[in-house]
């Protein structure tokens, strides 16, 4: 068994990566910081699918309240930035405290 290229950023684990870190050049970093974000976000993204199926599952109809819930806080929210934004126009510009 061969030990991982620093190269070959598919084929390190995050163990391999820090360890062959002194050796790795500033694409190789980023490319390693890019699948590391990536999977953490993949990991995220399970954890609110379980979640969301557990929830689902106890409370029939909790996703479609939750998402409902959400675009209205997402619209409220709107309208405050709007408001905030016409606010700071009309008073010239100055700074919000």
């Amino acid at each position: 068994m061969s030990a991982p290229s620093p190269d070959d950023p598919d084929s390190l684990s995050e163990e391999d990566v820090w360890r062959s870190a002194p050796h790795m050049d500033i694409d190789q970093w980023l490319e390693g910081l890019r699948r590391f974000d990536q999977s953490l976000y993949n990991l995220m993204a399970l954890e609110v699918w379980s979640i969301a199926q557990t929830m689902d599952h106890l409370t029939p109809g909790f996703w479609n309240r939750f998402m409902e819930n959400r675009q209205a806080a997402v619209r409220q929210f709107i309208q405050q930035q709007s408001k905030r934004q016409e606010r700071r126009e009309e008073g010239g510009g100055g700074v919000e405290s």
